[in-house]
């Protein structure tokens, strides 16, 4: 910590019932952070400000969030993956994932068991959000994958429980006026370069007063000379940051083409807005007053009932748990019940053939929270092949005994 260079992000307070200020701490090395300044020097430039993948990301995930809701967004890099949350175009959570894009296009199987566990991560993430934040509703999840697995979105889509949908760049900015740059930027998908379009959106972000970081060494004079020692380090450091350098150059010159863009439309805004201020209320307005003052008696309810229930759902995520340690490729779990208090158990999913299910049972039962389970009800069917194509799916369902009426489902 003494060695550290500390920025602190705070929390939308309005998210959570608590009376605390929740706040996102980040840390970097001065080491690192003195490399990164002394490649700038050594290359005639300075830098404005070092951002870390988290808030380039953020920048990005702001861009398909929906008015008053939350979005996440997961992107796959060369070493693993990161999953962000944000509200209003602040980060509210993040989640690193050890899962990486090479895994994504390997065999049948291996694609399957890296979903796997990349969904299960990303069902235990959005687990903590809901209960972390139960006054913000969640729209959806964006998923980045690198080219050539675009539909395993769709596979991703079984596993959990909010609507899924895959990045699209084109949609998301306008970048006709950068020709045929435009279908390049438009194709970026990896972690790492979505990375750095997100730094280059920070002006944009800055302009609409959302927290912004700046990881750099305040103690070190910008612009300084270099020692005969320092300027050979910069060379060898220049020689990795190179073309990251020049990807930032070129993405902040679209972004001022972003913003040139942004300001005409904002002065064709102008005329429309003061015409909808001046026109007469519409005679249906006192009954969408009603209206609104139901929806918040309802939202009020469901407040109360997600805390009231907060305790008895904090377990959950042990099960997950326990099923991401023991995820097989050959066996994917598509739904998950937990009645009462976990005295019985519903578990149903999919698997290229009945004869590795054994075995993954007899797996499971080495975690706590299956150890002793017997399941007295097993259902087996076989999936239509007009949905898996020439794969052969076959379906299971197990139960402990019968279904109550009282249970807590986990399910997509």
């Amino acid at each position: 910590m003494d060695d550290a260079i500390v920025e602190v992000l705070g929390v939308p307070q309005d998210t959570q019932n608590r009376t605390t200020q929740p706040a996102i701490a980040l840390l970097e090395s001065q080491a690192e952070a003195q490399k990164l300044s002394l490649a700038a020097d050594d290359a005639g430039a300075t830098w404005t400000a070092i951002e870390v993948p988290e808030t380039g990301l953020r920048n990005i995930c702001a861009l398909t969030e929906t008015e008053s809701q939350a979005h996440a967004l997961i992107a796959f890099g060369s070493e693993h993956a990161l999953l962000v949350i944000t509200l209003g175009g602040e980060l509210v959570m993040t989640r690193t994932i050890e899962v990486a894009s090479a895994a994504l296009m390997g065999s049948e199987e291996a694609r399957g068991g890296a979903l796997g566990r990349a969904g299960l991560e990303v069902l235990r993430t959005l687990d903590t959000f809901e209960r972390t934040h139960s006054k913000v509703t969640l729209s959806g999840l964006t998923v980045a994958l690198p080219g050539g697995a675009a539909s395993m979105a769709e596979v991703l889509a079984d596993l959990v429980y909010v609507p899924v949908k895959a990045l699209e760049m084109g949609q998301l900015l306008d970048c006709s006026a950068l020709g045929e740059t435009s279908e390049q930027i438009e194709a970026l998908a990896s972690l790492e370069n979505l990375c750095l379009l997100g730094a280059a959106l920070r002006p944009a972000s800055q302009a609409r007063g959302i927290q912004q970081i700046n990881m750099q060494d305040a103690e070190r004079p910008q612009g300084g000379a270099l020692t005969w020692g320092a300027v050979w380090g910069v060379r060898a450091v220049v020689a990795v940051l190179g073309v990251a350098v020049v990807a930032v150059i070129g993405m902040s010159v679209a972004t001022k083409s972003f913003e040139s863009q942004a300001a005409g439309l904002e002065a064709q805004l102008g005329p429309l807005t003061a015409a909808t201020v001046s026109m007469p209320p519409p005679p249906d307005m006192d009954k969408l007053n009603e209206l609104r003052k139901g929806e918040a008696l309802q939202r009020r309810l469901s407040e109360a009932l997600s805390s009231a229930t907060a305790n008895a759902s904090q377990g959950y995520s042990e099960y997950l748990m326990a099923l991401g340690r023991q995820a097989q490729p050959n066996v994917w779990i598509t739904g998950l019940t937990v009645h009462g208090s976990g005295g019985q158990l519903e578990l149903s999913g999919r698997m290229t053939d009945p004869g590795f299910l054994p075995g993954y049972l007899s797996r499971l039962e080495r975690e706590t929270q299956f150890k002793g389970r017997r399941f007295a009800q097993v259902e087996i069917g076989v999936v239509s092949s007009e949905m898996t194509g020439d794969q052969r799916l076959t379906t299971f369902s197990l139960s402990t005994q019968d279904t109550p009426r009282s249970s807590k489902e986990i399910k997509p």
